[in-house]
């Protein structure tokens, strides 16, 4: 008799488990079968993720995307990337209240913003990384964007919202259930991007700024594939032009405010941008071929020329181009793309135009 209760005993101890284990892995579709709410439930979520809110700032170019592809996240299915601008509202971000026409009435639902479908995406996914990528953070009055979440973004040490928010409207996206307070899971990181040498926009406060692991994006060519591509049909490539004007921004910062945040990024240009068009000045190609090359060809000075003049040079444009015989952007601009080869750069000082073709720098002052 003994053995037998032992048995039965033990084989009772055998279902708990199983059952526990069913339970625990299938929670919330026997909840929703059931219809059983509970504020009190959350699901089992590993403790290998640590999320975070990360700010990526450096000079324009400098590759704050490229890193965020290559070091954070390149699926776009665990990806929400939103771009902050003056126009940008908590409605857009979070979410809004819309009217739903149907045949017989109107509805008015709550329409979820990125943030909102993200952090739906984290929670019923406890076991996947997500990221919300926010570019130019500092483009849109960011604490208003953010309104109350901003209080989520102080994170315990497993990387989850230290204090929650009360917001019945997110809270029935997220858990199904409008009493629940809202918080962001371990497994949802926060990456924004700024640029260092933005003006006339928002500036993000001291209160904001400390919820963000701050990290500088270094200006390294190296990481270009296309560095020593030759601009156009002359012999400076990418890397000798970007390596000699951004040392000419950083020598004359007497002349120039915030001179290491004008710095030309080494991913300013894109390949396309440096490639050379030659049916530009083929006779025996057809009018819209040449046409065609004329504005693949403009991309450079049209970028980086107008760039130099109108902002990183504005206030010293005679310490590096030839403003005696060019005075003007427009007379710049003709000039480059009129010229052939490295003709093209004689709209610089002459020591700058050596500069870019001297062996120190990679080019060849023999061409």
């Amino acid at each position: 008799m003994s053995c037998f209760r032992n048995g039965v005993n033990k084989l009772s101890e055998n279902f708990d488990k199983v059952i526990d284990s069913k339970i625990d892995k299938n929670i919330k579709e026997i909840m929703e079968m059931r219809n059983i709410k509970s504020s009190n439930y959350e699901p089992s979520v590993p403790q290998n993720f640590r999320g975070r809110n990360i700010l990526l700032y450096g000079v324009p170019g400098s590759g704050k995307s490229y890193t965020i592809k290559q070091e954070y996240c390149d699926d776009e299915e665990r990806m929400e990337r939103v771009v902050f601008h003056p126009d940008y509202t908590y409605s857009d971000f979070v979410g809004q209240i819309l009217p739903n026409v149907t045949e017989k009435m109107v509805n008015y639902e709550f329409k979820p913003g990125p943030f909102t479908r993200l952090l739906k995406k984290a929670y019923d996914n406890p076991s996947i990384e997500f990221f919300l990528i926010i570019e130019e953070i500092n483009r849109g009055n960011a604490p208003a964007i953010f309104g109350d979440i901003f209080q989520l973004l102080d994170r315990n040490d497993k990387g989850e919202s230290e204090y929650s928010i009360s917001n019945t409207d997110i809270a029935k996206i997220v858990y199904g259930d409008e009493t629940r307070k809202v918080r962001i899971p371990s497994n949802m990181t926060i990456i924004a991007t700024m640029n260092t040498s933005d003006q006339n926009v928002f500036t993000l406060d001291t209160a904001f700024q400390r919820r963000w692991s701050m990290r500088m994006i270094e200006n390294d060519m190296s990481k270009v594939k296309y560095a020593d591509n030759k601009i156009l049909d002359s012999d400076i490539t990418w890397k000798q032009f970007n390596t000699v004007i951004n040392d000419i921004i950083l020598e004359k910062n007497v002349h120039m405010t915030s001179s290491e945040d004008k710095r030309l990024g080494v991913f300013f240009v894109s390949e396309s941008d440096l490639e050379y068009n030659d049916a530009e000045n083929d006779p025996n190609a057809p009018e819209e071929e040449k046409t065609k090359a004329s504005h693949a060809n403009s991309s450079f000075p049209e970028k980086v020329l107008k760039y130099l003049w109108d902002d990183a040079f504005k206030f010293s444009r005679d310490a590096v181009f030839e403003t005696s015989l060019y005075n003007s952007l427009k007379d710049i601009i003709r000039k480059f793309k009129t010229s052939r080869g490295n003709e093209r750069f004689t709209i610089f000082k002459e020591e700058i135009l050596n500069a870019f073709l001297s062996p120190d720098n990679g080019g060849n002052e023999n061409t």
